[in-house]
């Protein structure tokens, strides 16, 4: 399969909220919050934002062993600087070097330091004094851990919730990931988009089984009957079971 990202509406919409945020008016707060089940393509999309020519930005991750000096490490290194303490040094060089170039934060797996009030309170100590657009990425959970934390709760001004991928999403998919032109029935694509319950990873381990298939039969279209007796290789991760229902 190629390898690129499909403009999907998950992907259209986080699109939509980068540009809101960065064309915002001044009495617009500029925290953004990308939120949503695992496995629905957050990180994926993210990355290829990040990546984007005009995209001015840095990148973090978090992890579960981090501490409020860890990240700030990671973010002042990403900026190209050496990490000086107390933290509070580091905050200033964040913000002195983000202000300048007029850079956006991403924040991946927020939901790793959610609970510190450290780490959360010197995201927000990082926006108040860049006045930069900072966006937290985290799991479905994150948005209801946020909203106790008012004063960075109420500096959030966009946010999406991934959602499945439809039937619509998964003909996408298939339409510019599969090689060779190759053609898959309605009744194909509904049957993985039901089985892999709009789980982007699932759909796409199918698509490429079904592609497999295809290039080894010469099939330029496949249907699921021409899947009959072969749903098991296709389907085993979706169920356990190794079968459709």
């Amino acid at each position: 399969m190629k390898k690129r990202v499909v403009p999907v509406k998950n992907v259209t919409r986080t699109e939509t909220l980068f540009h809101n945020l960065n064309s915002r008016s001044q009495v617009v707060p500029g925290i953004g919050l990308v939120h949503g089940q695992s496995g629905f393509g957050k990180t994926t999309t993210m990355t290829w934002l990040f990546n984007q020519d005009g995209v001015n930005a840095i990148y973090i991750r978090c992890y579960a062993t981090d501490t409020p000096g860890s990240v700030l490490e990671r973010i002042v290194r990403e900026l190209g600087m050496v990490p000086r303490y107390p933290m509070q040094r580091m905050v200033d060089d964040v913000i002195e070097r983000m202000r300048a170039e007029e850079l956006t934060l991403f924040v991946d797996e927020c939901d790793y330091v959610v609970g510190s009030n450290r780490i959360m309170d010197s995201f927000r100590d990082i926006y108040d004094g860049t006045d930069q657009p900072v966006i937290l990425i985290g799991m479905d959970q994150i948005a209801k851990r946020i909203s106790h934390r008012k004063q960075l709760f109420n500096r959030i001004s966009d946010w999406i919730e991934f959602q499945p991928a439809d039937l619509a999403d998964v003909g996408m998919f298939a339409d510019h990931l599969l090689e060779a032109d190759i053609l898959l029935e309605e009744d194909l694509l509904n049957a993985i988009c039901k089985r892999a319950h709009g789980e982007v990873r699932r759909i796409l381990t199918a698509l490429e089984k079904v592609e497999s298939l295809a290039l080894a039969n010469e099939m330029a279209v496949v249907s699921l009957a021409d899947l009959k007796g072969r749903e098991a290789d296709l389907f085993l991760d979706f169920n356990g079971k190794g079968r459709l229902g």
